[in-house]
């Protein structure tokens, strides 16, 4: 819900906000709660606004709206899935409204307006539902120019705006570049203050159901997974679950992991599962066994990335020594790491075994517990140490994970 500027004194509001603009509020009430945008350390202080010009700095949940579009995306706030949402309302049979305008418009509108310039109504007193968009957002400039067809809405079109889910307005105001390192505010202070709410208890964060649980070929997997998540995504660290690793891993190789998602595939399983294989012969022939499978939609998966530096890698196998592409035959986890940091010699790899089902043969890394020993020692705590292929991987499991899971 947007909100126009208020007075100071003129009952005590929480709201969420990008810079001046508000997308939702609630007056002497809790509201929305936004904490799933934000985390434990995002509590600082931040700019309040007040009519006449008035700004103080108080307490609140702050990061810019590029990090807060990472976590929009794993909460379900694609592109395709904020249309489907839009869409969603006017199919709702208990609903009364209809999208005044398509989505395209919506998106072509809210996608050319700069917060920055975004102003705040002179006239202190509030607008009655519907006539804060007429009046602000839609008559922006910019706006209007981008999609015409705003600037027809109504006031009954300007309530049903008014009312559209904020996590599609922020959504969409993301896809304007010049936003994306302003700051996206839950301010609470004010309610606080009034003894609304206990501001001690006001962050939940995410909800089991937010959550993906990564499922891997073995510990050493999770364990790299779990360290350069940290490193190369902190923002949305906590939206992911690892198995916890104090008693023996129950899915090493391929054959167990895939006999494990035929378990959940019978029992129905409501949490979400990303199974993440290797992108070597082995891990694509599990990948194929699981398409066939009749997965729920709470289980995924996805198989590494190519990698251009295992286009050309030395091997080793029954015709001696070579240069190969091992992209789809022996791409591990490991592969990922810097494999040059502190070492002389080439990355090589062994074929081990072949498998007649994919004509091709299986291979493996040499010496890939020292590559991880010294990413333990080294990622994050040395300097000199690569993490970009870490970093393209995240990138890969994240678009996975990204939308609707139903």
């Amino acid at each position: 819900m947007w909100l126009c500027k208020r007075e100071v004194n003129i009952g005590s509001f929480i709201t969420l906000g990008i810079e001046r603009l508000e997308v939702d509020w609630a007056k002497n009430s809790f509201g929305q709660n936004h904490s799933r945008l934000f985390l434990p350390s995002d509590l600082k202080d931040v700019t309040y606004y007040y009519a006449d010009d008035v700004t103080e700095q108080k307490p609140g949940y702050s990061r810019d709206l590029r990090s807060v579009l990472k976590r929009l995306e794993l909460l379900g706030y694609t592109l395709e899935g904020c249309q489907k949402m839009y869409a969603d309302l006017g199919r709702h049979p208990e609903y009364e409204q209809r999208p005044p305008v398509p989505f395209g418009t919506l998106l072509r509108g809210l996608s050319s307006v700069d917060v920055t310039k975004f102003g705040i109504p002179d006239d202190p007193s509030y607008f009655d539902f519907g006539e804060y968009v007429i009046s602000n957002i839609t008559a922006d400039p910019e706006c209007v120019r981008s999609a015409p067809d705003l600037a027809a809405v109504d006031r009954l079109d300007g309530y049903f705006l008014e009312n559209l889910d904020p996590y599609i307005v922020l959504r969409l105001l993301a896809e304007n570049p010049r936003n994306l390192d302003r700051e996206v505010a839950w301010r609470f202070s004010d309610l606080a203050e009034a003894g609304w709410i206990d501001d001690n208890s006001i962050y939940e964060g995410l909800a089991a159901s937010d959550r993906f649980l990564l499922v891997t070929e073995g510990s050493s997997d999770t364990n790299i997974l779990k360290k350069s998540l940290e490193l190369v995504e902190p923002e949305v660290a906590d939206f992911f679950n690892f198995i916890d690793m104090a008693e023996n891993y129950p899915f090493t190789g391929t054959g167990n992991l895939v006999r494990f998602c035929e378990g959940l595939a019978k029992i129905r399983i409501q949490n979400r599962v990303l199974v993440i294989l290797d992108n070597d012969t082995a891990g694509r022939a599990a990948a194929q066994r699981l398409c066939g499978l009749d997965l729920p939609a709470q289980i995924r998966t996805i198989v590494l990335p190519d990698l251009e530096k295992c286009q050309r890698v030395r091997t080793l196998g029954p015709n001696g020594e070579s240069l190969e592409n091992v992209n789809g035959h022996a791409v591990s986890i490991e592969f990922f790491l810097d494999l040059n940091y502190g070492s002389v010699l080439p990355s090589t790899v062994r074929w081990t075994s072949y498998d007649e089902k994919q004509d091709a043969y299986q291979g493996e890394l040499v010496a890939k517990e020292d590559y991880v020993r010294t990413f333990f020692d080294a990622a994050g705590k040395k300097s000199g140490y690569d993490t970009s292929c870490l970093t393209c991987l995240w990138h890969h499991i994240l678009s996975r994970c990204h939308g609707k899971w139903d």
